[in-house]
């Protein structure tokens, strides 16, 4: 159990030592990516957990289900967005000028 223990707490050191080289890097704002994806991964899974022990269903099902449900909901966040952006774009003001002409 020592050497397990033992490994595991290299691995942890390694992993800090590589997030700490990140963040003090050029790339520091790929962390910023790297945690958005798991708090997506957490957020997933905590939305299988939930599908799995309320209907019952298979580990695969839940995962699917739980993919499915993600991904709608990311499509309608889009939407969202895309339906605001042309309000807005529907909404500016243009300023007419007359075009300015080099005279020779």
């Amino acid at each position: 159990m020592v050497t397990a223990t033992f490994a595991t707490i290299i691995g942890f050191v390694l992993i800090a030592v590589a997030l700490a080289t990140v963040f003090f890097s050029p790339y520091r704002h790929w962390l910023g990516f790297m945690l958005a994806g798991m708090a997506f991964w957490g957020l997933l899974e905590t939305l299988r957990f939930g599908v799995q022990n309320i209907f019952d269903m298979s580990v695969a099902y839940s995962y699917l289900t739980a993919i499915s449900l993600a991904m709608v909901a990311l499509t309608g966040f889009l939407l969202r967005e895309d339906h605001r952006a042309q309000k807005a774009l529907e909404n500016r003001q243009y300023i007419e000028h007359t075009p300015v002409y080099e005279e020779e």
